[in-house]
């Protein structure tokens, strides 16, 4: 792993550097997720899905939920479970 140092413009902003742009693909519009733990800032490159991968992906969970059984029912009380805990954790 490599570093570098970059500047922080008086707007919080800052440069990345060609190098990591070119080595990560990242270009004019691109979308990145920025983490912190406190401590340190990680800044990951993220691609919105297109349609047709999403299509694929939601073909791929309707195929197992019917290989498992599942129903319309076992996905609303999953849902409504995951809700109610994040509630807690609140």
């Amino acid at each position: 792993m490599t570093m570098q140092i970059v500047s922080v413009s008086s707007k919080g902003q800052i440069s990345i550097p060609v190098s990591y742009r070119k080595e990560l693909s990242i270009k004019e519009g691109s979308q990145l997720a920025i983490y912190s733990d406190g401590e340190n800032i990680i800044l990951k490159p993220i691609e919105i899905p297109s349609e047709a991968s999403l299509s694929a992906a939601l073909a791929r969970a309707r195929e197992y939920a019917k290989e498992e059984g599942l129903t319309e029912d076992d996905l609303k009380k999953a849902i409504s479970e995951s809700r109610k805990a994040r509630k807690e954790l609140a």
